[in-house]
């Protein structure tokens, strides 16, 4: 085993930094839709779960497991991005063998009207293994920091991916903390990301899980804790200015509101633990929020409706329930449910979604798993 393999070996939930990650701010097949408030426009009639997306083109880059799997249309198809990746390969009863130690981060493109499950990914690699798109600074040794990758937006000919920078200070399961969010931009979909430093500092007000543009801006949602509340924050910036980090505007209430200076941002929605993802569906005319798990609904993903990126957002109007066992192990915690609207079918009425499955005495070994939601027609 690797040195570095052995550093991540060390943690309670190796390489699932983002199991802890959203416990830590929770605390601030064939399965229908859970009891909610039933909304015209959004009626869930059946949820088939396809399994794990682990498959020949991970294997084809030395990618035994990785979670995370945002996804962001670029020409030619969609990015996705994943957060800490092990290498090695498995045998031929799917056993992981791992070696070559990890990535906390990694990219993949899915090529454009390549909806076959599973998904055909290529992967961002040298020498036919997986590397992360992200360098390190000289003063961040590796085998201290991760990268996180986060939301990224195709934007004036240009691909951005937002991270965030975690530094790791101890061998226990809350030994990390984080040392701030920045932006990486690329000329290519599928290449290395420059860690950008405008102003000399590669720091960035926002830490977003999704980006979105419409009417003129990028809108970016992120989880942030205001006192005691876990929830949405939402921020914007034109697409001529994503590289200044002084150009960003935080809301701050309904209107909306928005405002430069960020100690005067508000909550967008209340008691949204973990990640975040927006999509506009065309079947809804409306924009869909997924947000996964909490500790009392550790399996639930929820779904909320919007007509405007700001709002108002309401209650979640749908839910779902991941199957209590997930590539042979019990699910403990979903966590990272994203949504894929570059895969949605039928205008939408067919939606796409990953989760991360959190599995009991998996150690290493877990792979995002992917579900198609049908909703009801008119």
């Amino acid at each position: 085993m690797s040195a570095r393999l052995e550093h991540y070996s060390s943690l309670r939930h190796p390489g699932r930094f983002f199991i802890a990650l959203a416990l830590m701010i929770a605390l601030a097949s064939g399965s229908t839709a859970l009891s909610a408030p039933k909304v015209k426009s959004f009626d869930i009639i059946r949820t088939n779960f396809l399994g794990s997306v682990w498959n020949e083109a991970h294997a084809r880059a030395s990618v035994v497991s990785q979670d995370g799997g945002q996804s962001f249309v670029v020409p030619g198809g969609a990015v996705w991005a994943f957060g800490d990746t092990f290498k090695g390969s498995r045998a031929a009863d799917g056993t992981p063998q791992f070696s070559g130690g990890a990535v906390s981060c990694s990219i993949a493109l899915l090529g454009e009207n390549d909806g076959s499950y599973p998904p055909a990914f290529t992967y961002f690699a040298s020498s036919n293994v997986v590397v992360s798109p992200f360098e390190y600074f000289t003063n961040e040794p590796a085998e201290r920091y991760r990268i996180w990758p986060l939301g990224g937006i195709h934007v004036r000919s240009r691909n951005y991916l937002y991270y965030s920078l975690i530094e790791v200070f101890g061998n226990g399961q809350w030994d990390f903390r984080g040392a701030g969010s920045g932006l990486g931009r690329s000329q290519t979909a599928l290449g290395p990301y420059e860690r950008l430093r405008p102003h000399g500092d590669w720091r960035f007000p926002v830490e977003p899980s999704q980006v979105i543009q419409a009417g003129g801006w990028l809108y970016l949602f992120e989880i942030k804790e205001f006192g005691n509340q876990s929830g949405v924050a939402l921020a914007r910036v034109r697409p001529d200015k994503i590289e200044d980090p002084d150009a960003y505007e935080f809301y701050t209430g309904a209107g909306p509101k928005f405002s430069a200076r960020p100690e005067s941002a508000s909550l967008l929605v209340e008691n949204v633990p973990g990640q975040v993802s927006v999509a506009w569906n065309p079947y809804l005319q409306k924009y869909v929020m997924a947000s996964a798990s909490d500790f009392d609904h550790p399996r639930e993903i929820r779904f909320l409706v919007a007509k405007a990126p700001y709002g108002p957002w309401g209650v979640p109007v749908a839910r779902i329930e991941v199957p209590e066992r997930c590539q042979g192990k019990r699910v403990e915690l979903a966590y990272c449910a994203y949504l894929h609207p570059e895969l949605f079918r039928n205008n939408g009425r067919v939606m796409n979604l990953t989760f991360s499955p959190g599995l009991q005495d998996a150690g290493f070994d877990g792979n995002c798993e992917m579900v198609e939601i049908e909703l009801r027609p008119p």
